[in-house]
């Protein structure tokens, strides 16, 4: 059983604002993958993402993967085209488990997703996904910016 839960702080010199993710588990992280184009909260991008994050954690028994797409404050569409965990599988990257965009995303500027999977053992896993943010000028989606990331490997 885990729990991911964000928190929004307000720092009174920048005005930024930060998120922070807690696992509650009752088994300890052991090992834990960054996204390799994970940027800071306090550092704005010039277009619609203005922050990213992508983590694959290894428990004794499972796998976790966080992720989390932030827009300005223009964005009206945040989330993720596609979240996928892979394994290596004799010196190539296989998809192992496939999170679609259908069920990735908010109307709203902010999107956070977790998973919890209980892999085949003996393999290196990495997570990949694509950070999506859109914004509406007269109902319709004018403006749109996509942004690769991927984790580091994790042995499971």
């Amino acid at each position: 059983m885990f729990s991911v839960f964000n928190v929004s702080v307000f720092a009174t010199e920048t005005k930024n604002e930060e998120y922070y993710e807690i696992i509650l588990s009752d088994e300890a992280i052991i090992e834990e993958s960054e996204g390799i184009y994970n940027t800071n909260p306090n550092t704005r991008a010039t277009g619609l993402i203005s922050h990213k994050k992508l983590t694959l954690s290894k428990t004794n028994t499972k796998l976790i993967i966080t992720a989390q797409t932030t827009g300005s404050e223009e964005v009206d569409k945040c989330g993720f085209t596609y979240i996928k965990l892979q394994r290596l599988v004799n010196g190539s990257w296989t998809d192992y488990s496939t999170y679609c965009y259908s069920d990735l995303y908010s109307e709203s500027n902010s999107y956070s997703f977790s998973k919890s999977i209980t892999p085949a053992s003996g393999y290196t896993y990495r997570v990949i996904a694509e950070h999506y943010a859109a914004k509406k000028t007269l109902l319709i989606f004018t403006s749109e910016e996509t942004s690769y990331n991927e984790t580091t490997s994790l042995s499971f």
